[in-house]
């Protein structure tokens, strides 16, 4: 199936658009659509640093075309979840690099440069956040290209790239390794956005965030942000969409991760103890970064560290004290995200997200579960959470293993976090609508007929090119849907549902709000978490 490189090298059709640092030239989709690939929102970063935005006086090299996938962010090839899919289909065309900080804008048909600023008409804009476990992924995945809901809707759609695996997340107290990279990335881009998008015809009063798995984490880690930031700021966007996924405890801190830390460098045959030691493994010409790629696909590192994930490093992302679920227990979170701009939260989950977890990561024994778990939660987290599931016997198959993989960890992943989150904001009285989908397109589900993790992008991206001309209308009436009770929500200023209602896809295709039949059974497991009291 095309992408849009494909479509914009065929097309001889160009657009030029003056950013703050200078113009850029775009071109034309097949519907229509101006699109702008591999625009850079930030410098080249250092390897395991903060990104630096772009200064003033930047400008953008005269004359480039912003049309091809040139490049994604270098990763391991060993995720489990997109069997099946092409590579190029999930990263782009390009090939790997340590820079992926620029973002791709679709603007909808009827977009035309103007020469005076402000001129133009303003569209809604949608950031979206591309998931994989923060491991893995592009904005160049074919899923996530929006050229069709844009010219549907009448929005400007940005997808933004953001550092991956140890590239984004390494952290460790000694040698001082903060982590936290590809949030951080992510918060610069929306900035970009903020100084920029009108030069787009994007409406930077009317912005939403949105984000799929690893995406809706990050976003649920910006928001977290947002409501720390000091009293006189605004956050850069005013709503914000979390798709199947939200953060459930708070993470590990850096000195957490130190063993992480030295089981990569051992994995390199570096002694972590060295005192030039950061210095080396940010040395492009000493450790390639496919070398660390290939030892984290490999296991190398050991399976529990081979997964990189956020911190808690107290200063410059995530605050230590209170710890992130008790602030937003509190209800300081909502109130804060109030007073910074930000009118909504959207959140909710499919009813079959285990199939896609189960086979997220190799799983024969019902040992490998454990370890498993352990690269995304503390030790004994793990003990506790096993503790809530069936006990396996002996004679467990590897269906049987894999099975109950899958329901932990599209539990812990999805299914608690997106209740607890929606609890916590409704409690507050803040805007927050809760969806369930019971129904994903046929043809795009795996083997089994499963409403799977990740099923649902086709009608969040309105992929037409995907779909079935019935399939294509429904896509239609439910984004509809959801931003008319958006919109609703807004204007109310609160919800006036119960926690326990959500707007749902069902089975037979209808949309309607029903009572959440799974909502005992999923807060159940509330109970081992510290602070909760349900």
């Amino acid at each position: 199936m095309a992408h849009l490189h494909d479509e914009l090298l065929s097309n001889s059709s160009r657009v030029t658009v003056d950013t703050r640092h200078g113009k850029v030239v775009g071109g034309r989709a097949s519907n229509g659509a101006a699109v702008f690939l591999e625009i850079p929102y930030a410098l080249p970063p250092i390897r395991f640093s903060d990104p630096k935005h772009l200064p003033d006086d930047y400008r953008y090299p005269e004359g480039k075309e912003y049309l091809m996938e040139s490049s994604y962010c270098f990763q391991p090839h060993n995720d489990g979840q997109a069997s099946g899919t092409p590579f190029a289909d999930k990263v782009g065309y390009g090939k790997p690099t340590e820079n992926p900080l620029w973002l791709n804008i679709i603007c909808p048909p009827s977009f035309e440069p103007v020469s005076v600023p402000g001129a133009a008409k303003k569209f809604p804009v949608k950031i979206y956040i591309h998931g994989g476990f923060l491991q893995f992924g592009s904005p160049h995945g074919l899923r996530g290209q929006d050229q069709f809901v844009s010219a549907e809707f009448n929005e400007v759609r940005v997808n933004i790239g953001y550092r991956l695996s140890a590239f984004g997340f390494l952290a460790s107290n000694q040698p001082s390794l903060d982590g936290n990279y590809g949030f951080k990335d992510q918060w610069v881009a929306l900035e970009w956005v903020q100084r920029n998008i009108s030069a787009f015809a994007g409406n930077p009063e009317d912005v939403t965030l949105l984000g799929l798995s690893a995406g809706a984490h990050s976003v649920h880690q910006i928001l977290h942000y947002v409501s720390r930031l000091p009293e006189t700021a605004k956050s850069p966007f005013q709503s914000a969409i979390l798709m199947s996924n939200a953060i459930i405890i708070a993470p590990k801190t850096p000195s957490e991760l130190r063993p992480q830390f030295e089981a990569l460098c051992r994995a390199l045959s570096l002694d972590p103890d060295l005192p030039d030691i950061l210095t080396t493994i940010q040395d492009p010409a000493i450790v390639a970064a496919s070398k660390i790629c290939e030892l984290i696909e490999t296991d190398a590192l050991g399976t529990e560290y081979g997964t990189f994930r956020g911190c808690v490093d107290d200063h410059s992302w995530m605050a230590a004290s209170p710890d992130v679920m008790t602030w937003q227990r509190s209800g300081s979170f909502a109130r804060n995200l109030t007073k910074r701009g930000v009118r909504s939260v959207v959140i909710g989950d499919l009813t079959e997200e285990w199939y896609l977890y189960s086979i997220a990561n190799p799983i024969t024994t019902a040992a490998d579960i454990t370890v498993n778990l352990e690269r995304y939660y503390p030790v004994d987290m793990v003990e506790k959470m096993m503790k809530m599931y069936r006990r396996l016997g002996e004679d467990a198959t590897t269906e049987d293993c894999v099975r109950l993989f899958g329901d932990i960890l599209s539990d812990w992943q999805v299914h608690l976090p997106v209740r607890v989150l929606a609890r916590d904001l409704h409690r507050a009285g803040f805007p927050v609508l809760r969806y369930e989908i019971a129904w994903t397109p046929e043809q795009h589900r795996p083997d089994g007929g499963y409403v799977t993790h990740g099923s649902d992008s086709f009608l969040w991206h309105l992929r037409i090119p995907d779909l079935e001309p019935e399939q294509v209308e429904l896509a239609k009436i439910w984004l509809k849907r959801v931003n008319d009770e958006v919109k609703q929500l807004e204007l109310d200023g609160t919800s006036s549902r119960s926690m326990k209602e959500v707007l749902k896809l069902g089975k037979n295709k209808n949309i309607s709000w029903a009572e959440d039949e799974l909502w005992d059974e999923k807060m159940r497991l509330v109970k081992i978490l510290q602070g909760e009291s349900e």
